[in-house]
């Protein structure tokens, strides 16, 4: 049985890939307060230490506006984290990026579409990448977008159910554009890529491409919650009512699946979660 590591343990997707396939590994799932990337020699101690045949990487720096006004913590993160890892492991090394290493002008986009991030998260993104890309002796190379489940507070599904419920008006972008995926089942395409021995680039999202808008109405349908409180704005109109919300967004975004893949319908997703979870 192979010894799997997963970094940033208390994430959604770490926590969905380690609840759905804990006894087909030798599992260890570690948050940052008991591996911290950015720390080389804490990596190197706890790498010598487990010897992973492989390594999930779930840990990132995902807060995007945080990262205008921090890059520099970000990409410790999100770049630097990656390089101390990769120094000291040669075997299979799995990592999580995302959609914001593109502009959103022309997508969805394919995994060789030419990359440029418009804000800092993106571009610490996309610095992983490449470190990734330079140093991995074997590399699964993951792009998602809009991972969702429910309990999380970084879950935009989490937050739209929540508000919802509470009777609370939100006001949710109608012209940001994503093919949103519940971490249950990125999950289950990350272990297939591991059991089929793939590495490589792979995009991996459900199968509509739709804007946040949209997906708000889809879940406030799902739970059977009130539609009406949630509320269109444009980008440009929410970064004036909100000074927080200062990182630019990509618009026009989302992952153009490859055909190998089994296709992911996003309402099924939402059917399955509510059953599963709820």
């Amino acid at each position: 049985m192979k010894k799997l590591l997963i970094t940033g343990g208390k994430g959604q997707l770490a926590t969905a890939f380690e609840s759905l396939f804990k006894a087909k590994f030798n599992l260890i799932s570690l948050d940052s307060s008991e591996f911290d990337i950015t720390n080389k020699l804490e990596v190197r101690e706890n790498l010598r230490k487990i010897n992973p045949d492989i390594i999930l990487n779930c840990a990132a720096y995902t807060n995007v506006d945080g990262a205008e006004n921090d890059f520099e913590r970000a990409n410790k993160v999100n770049s630097e984290g990656i390089k101390n890892i990769l120094c000291e492991f040669r075997n299979l090394f799995i990592h999580i990026s995302t959609d914001y290493i593109f502009d959103g002008i022309n997508g969805p986009y394919s995994e060789n579409d030419k990359s440029n991030p418009i804000n800092n998260y993106g571009l610490s993104k996309l610095n992983g990448e490449k470190i990734a890309l330079e140093m991995a002796q074997k590399l699964v190379l993951i792009r998602a977008n809009v991972i969702f489940d429910l309990n999380s507070k970084s879950s935009f599904l989490d937050w739209v159910i929540k508000s919802l419920k509470d009777k609370k008006e939100i006001s949710v972008v109608n012209d940001q554009y994503g093919n949103p995926i519940w971490s249950f089942d990125l999950a289950k395409m990350i272990y297939q890529i591991i059991k089929n021995k793939k590495t490589g680039i792979f995009n991996i999202g459900t199968d509509k491409i739709i804007s946040r808008y949209e997906f708000a109405k889809m879940i406030a349908k799902e739970w059977q919650l009130d539609s009406n409180l949630i509320k269109p704005i444009s980008t440009d109109i929410l970064k004036e009512k909100n000074k927080n919300y200062i990182a630019p967004r990509p618009l026009n975004s989302g992952l153009l699946i490859r055909d190998e893949f089994p296709k992911i319908s996003l309402r099924e997703s939402l059917v399955n979660l509510k059953k599963n979870k709820v």
